[in-house]
């Protein structure tokens, strides 16, 4: 609860939700979001595959969207292209340390369209971009702590970061069996 707590805090939102690891912050977390059988979600291709299979896990449709060469990061003209074909939701995966440099932009063109934002931060602990730490921006998003991550623990870990009350609270039941 103490690291809950204080990383909610780091991260500046409301809620940290501690889970096993990160395939399951990335599963629970897009659960908690709405995300159900049959929804549509844009993600990257280039991110090991996991939040596919956690789409996989909740029976989602991934929609695959590029990415900026330079950053490996999405950016906003692939997210109003999934927009247009039909997308319920979208993942933004901030890789290498990299925040997402549209960000902003991408939360407010969602927001317009009624798209929820999941972040994928597994790589991007303490990334910030304008003023703000990555996982902040979205309806929720994930964090690994696996001991190669930017931030590790001795085993395997993960967490949901949210600013949600209901987002928090399906959360805390869904990481103990659904209680």
């Amino acid at each position: 609860r103490r690291f809950e707590n204080s990383f909610a805090g780091y991260i500046g939102v409301k809620h940290c939700i501690g889970v096993g690891n990160g395939t399951d912050a990335l599963e629970l977390g897009l659960r908690s979001i709405g995300i159900k059988g049959n929804s549509v979600v844009a993600t990257v291709a280039n991110a090991g595959m996991y939040t596919v299979t956690a789409l996989n896990a909740i029976g989602a449709k991934p929609y695959f969207i590029d990415v900026n060469p330079k950053t490996q990061n999405t950016y906003l003209s692939q997210i109003e292209r999934a927009i247009s074909h039909g997308i319920d939701a979208v993942v933004v995966t901030h890789l290498y340390g990299l925040p997402v440099q549209d960000i902003s932009l991408i939360i407010s063109l969602c927001k317009k369209n009624n798209i929820l934002v999941f972040e994928d931060c597994a790589q991007a602990h303490g990334a910030s971009i304008e003023g703000k730490k990555v996982g902040s921006f979205g309806d929720a998003a994930s964090f690994s702590f696996y001991p190669t991550k930017n931030l590790g623990a001795i085993g395997d870990g993960g967490a949901v970061v949210t600013n949600s009350d209901q987002i928090s609270e399906l959360l805390f039941s869904l990481r103990q069996y659904g209680w």
